[in-house]
């Protein structure tokens, strides 16, 4: 036997003595079987455990040294119940790499899109990766919205570019599996090229000549992936089907029950994950108990393993069965002195007596120490912080990082306190504490002894430069690494009986102007000839973040034409948020001589202080002109779903509005209203308007016009389990087709309908410069009282004619649209406002007015 064998040979004995002596320890002191369980209680909807779950989760930790990767395309698309089983159940490391940050998709719950989304989804990603306990990271890629096709994703992506990205997380996290639910075949384009990316991600991280700058410039290393799986497809598709009987034929499948209870929390592990995707708010509504569904068992098949890595074995029960180490590190990664640690505790009634000696008694016989020339040092850097974890825990030693203010301000210090508790009931030892971009004020001095029940506060302080960079908006920051702010720490490294280790305290914190601009509307600004040369009104909200009273002005300027209006004094308190409407003439425009292809400058806001020259805060503001009229007198009434997308356009449009509420919409007159307007997805954002559906049918057939935006088809279509009838007067179903391709060419097929002549005549040039697509969830099949005036399709697909439906109804008009106005008109698109227009006065040209009028008498 070598050397370094006998060395190992003997750490392990040790190990197994002190274990030995411990479990002596706990037979003298184990409460009786019968005596109830004693367990620190955790709220059901915490996200940070503490009490027993989190110290029995260390334990679980101290056994497995595998990390498993999940790779998927969009927050909320990462398997959440197998993460929860590898974690929770077996203790594997689990990540999740993000390919983007799902800012293309819709919000179910406000008013953000786009990098807005992007951030908030990127927090709502955390909160649900702790319910797992796994960690995410992102590769940034930009979700433009959905896509059919892998090569248009992978175009817009630019495939190179992502793949490096993919391999760079690979080769930083290590991950010995990897699993995804997409395949390469079905379903959304960004799955289908996540999918794609993976497989190839698998072999050219372990390959030196792919992206070798990584290994100069990144400090990583090559690696590789021991097995790589695909979940059975729930997107379907015969490629998909034909892989999964071949891998079942093979019997390369394994299969993850979700149903099993986790006796440390309570709950079931699907039970665990729906709370973990109910934290993806944005892209609910999410079932409040876990459906019939999840109960099954989620399958993966095998899809690419390593030269040389271990076989699956047969009706393996987990994606890590067979799976060993390397026999040189195996002994020390996986020795049995950390499986026995779990057994000990539960045999104990899970109470604390003899937990932290046996965890000391680890530490100092050298548990997953190493050297730095050893074999796959990463992997005993993760366990070594495991059991620093398990030690923090189990010391009662807590310490926590507060900062005195909110946000960090550039040109200043901010203080911190680092408060250090000990609520074990044995003096310890408090040897020496390290800070991550902060400087010790004051409050100890190390090596010094902490008494049971006591907290000691260290002051600390973090100075921000005058040139640090911000990341507020966080929308601003999603792709430069700043989205989530700075981090600042504290390790404060203890001493229990010779044995060190750190207890460690982090938080984050954003840098954001002294006087930060966190709200200004409309923007951008569409005008149009009922309002180009009215007096613009913006409403704004400053935040101060200063320690003393601002003074100073907001102005407003065209910088392209040097023109600059000082708009208006400002004085706020320190930290006071304040609401402001800022009134301005600063454009005029003759408009005799003004077309409708001219573009305004843009408006540029500033928050200046008294004597300095530079602005606090500055937010510029898009001004776009669109040459759409609307009927003379015209007045509408709208129920909003999330945002002011229909305010600001009625607005933009200079037509008279009022916001309805639901109790208006039941009990007041709708009489005096020419159009009401359902905004997308109302009867899901109000469920109420369901009962009330006859009251606006009623208000059509009487001679009002009712508008409708897109919804999707499980909000739409009748549904008597949900008490759901028809909602439109003349039938129509909803499916989940669509038309992604935003330059998707329009066919007027009924180019003499009303909608497309007055009061602005269509034409192809106002369905030019849409953003994100056309139009979705379209209806598959409709009554014939409806025309469709015009159609569009995705390249090689069939069109698709339903995205505008109009029918007469009684006296009045009714239009259901599955186009996507609200992200045209909230991008100022001119033409979108010119059909909008046409829209909101459908039925109510001078002649049908006088028609109604001749009606009702």
């Amino acid at each position: 036997m070598s050397d370094i064998n006998l060395l190992k040979h003997d750490r392990q004995l040790r190990l197994l003595r002190a274990f030995l002596i411990f479990a002596l320890l706990v037979a003298l002191c184990a409460a009786p079987a019968t005596q109830a369980q004693e367990r620190a209680t955790t709220a059901a909807d915490a996200d940070e455990e503490t009490g027993d779950a989190a110290i029995y989760q260390s334990l679980v930790d101290l056994t497995n040294p595998l990390t498993v990767m999940c790779v998927a395309a969009h927050p909320d698309d990462e398997d959440g119940v197998t993460l929860t089983v590898l974690r929770r159940k077996y203790g594997v490391h689990t990540v999740t790499v993000f390919s983007t940050y799902g800012e293309g998709g819709q919000n179910a719950v406000g008013p953000e899109l786009y990098e807005e989304l992007g951030a908030i989804r990127a927090r709502e990603t955390v909160a649900a990766a702790k319910v797992q306990g796994s960690e995410p990271y992102f590769l940034g890629l930009r979700d433009f919205g959905f896509s059919k096709s892998a090569e248009e994703a992978l175009r817009v992506w630019g495939h190179e570019e992502a793949l490096r990205r993919l391999v760079l997380q690979i080769r930083r996290l290590r991950p010995d599996v990897i699993i995804t639910n997409h395949d390469t075949v079905s379903g959304h384009g960004h799955h289908q090229a996540t999918g794609r990316l993976v497989l190839e991600a698998f072999d050219a991280a372990a390959d030196p000549t792919r992206f070798p700058e990584q290994l100069r410039e990144s400090g990583v290393e090559v690696w590789q992936p021991q097995r790589l799986f695909v979940r059975f497809s729930f997107e379907g598709g015969p490629e998909s089907k034909a892989a999964e009987e071949e891998a079942e034929r093979k019997g390369l499948v394994v299969s993850i029950t979700p149903n099993e209870r986790d006796a440390a929390r309570g709950l079931t592990y699907s039970e665990q994950a729906l709370r973990a995707l109910r934290r993806h708010a944005t892209q609910g509504p999410w079932p409040t108990t876990v459906p019939a569904g999840w109960t099954r068992a989620i399958r993966y098949r095998l899809a690419r393993t390593a030269t040389g890595s271990a076989p699956l074995p047969a009706n393996a029960p987990s994606l890590i069965s067979g799976m060993t180490l390397p026999e040189g590190i195996a002994g020390e990664l996986m020795p049995l002195a950390a499986k026995a640690l779990l057994p000990l505790y539960i045999a104990n009634g899970r109470k604390m007596e003899g937990l932290l000696e046996a965890l000391v008694a680890v530490r100092k016989n050298g548990l997953f120490a190493f050297s730095g020339a050893v074999e796959d040092a990463p992997r005993y850097r993760l366990m070594t912080a495991r059991l620093d974890r398990a030690l923090a825990l189990a010391s009662g030693i807590r310490v926590k990082l507060t900062p005195r203010d909110e946000v960090l301000v550039p040109d200043s210090t901010t203080p911190f306190t680092l408060s250090i508790s000990n609520t074990s009931n044995r003096e310890e030892i408090i040897n020496e504490i390290d800070f991550e971009d902060l400087k010790y004020e004051s409050g100890i001095e190390t090596p010094q002894r902490l008494a049971p029940g006591k907290t000691i506060e260290v002051a600390v302080s973090a100075h921000v430069p005058r040139d640090a960079a911000l990341s507020v908006p966080h929308a601003a920051h999603l792709y430069d690494g700043l989205t989530f702010g700075y981090q600042f720490g504290a390790r404060v490294h203890m001493e229990v009986d010779g044995a060190s280790f750190p207890v460690i305290a982090r938080t984050r914190m954003d840098v954001a102007p002294a006087v930060e601009i966190i709200k200004l509307t409309p923007s951008p600004l569409v005008l149009t000839p009922s309002t180009i040369n009215r007096e613009m009104s913006f409403n704004l909200t400053l935040k101060s973040h200063r320690r003393e009273p601002f003074k100073g002005f907001l102005t407003v300027a065209v910088p392209a034409n040097q023109l600059l209006e000082m708009g208006q004094k400002v004085s706020l308190r320190p930290g006071e948020t304040q609401d402001l409407i800022l009134k301005s003439n600063i454009i005029h425009v003759d408009y005799k001589k003004h077309t409708p292809t001219v573009r305004l400058e843009p408006l540029q806001f500033s928050v200046l202080q008294d004597n300095l020259p530079e602005p606090l805060a500055r937010q510029t503001v898009e001004v776009i002109y669109s040459d759409a009229s609307v009927a003379p007198g015209l007045r509408v009434g709208f129920v909003p779903s999330f945002d002011d997308t229909l305010k600001n356009a009625l607005a933009a449009l200079g037509v008279e509005s009022h916001e309805l509420t639901i109790g208006e919409v039941k009990t007041s007159d709708l009489r005096p209203y020419d159009t009401i307007i359902i905004d997308n997805r109302g009867y899901q954002a109000h469920p109420e308007l369901v009962a009330l559906n006859q009251r606006l049918l009623d208000y059509a057939r009487a001679g009002g016009t009712l508008v409708v935006f897109y919804h999707k088809t499980n909000e739409w279509n009748p549904d008597p389990q949900k008490n759901r009838p028809q909602l439109a007067p003349y039938p129509f179903t909803l499916d989940n087709s669509r038309v992604t391709d935003e330059n998707a060419p329009i066919t007027f097929t009924d180019p003499q309908h009303p909608l497309l002549r007055w009061p602005n005549p269509i034409s192809a040039d106002d369905f030019r410069g849409w953003v994100q697509e056309r139009g979705l969830y379209y209806p598959k099949e409709w009554d014939a009282q409806y025309s469709a005036p015009f159609a569009a399709n995705d390249a090689g697909e069939p069109s698709l004619r339903g995205g505008l439906l109009a029918a007469d109804y009684g006296r009045g008009r009714y239009i259901y649209t599955s186009m996507v106005w609200y992200r045209q008109l909230r991008a100022g698109v001119p033409g979108a406002y010119r059909v909008f227009a046409n829209i909101i006065s459908y039925g109510h040209a001078p002649q049908a007015r006088q028609r109604g009028r001749t009606r009702a008498r």
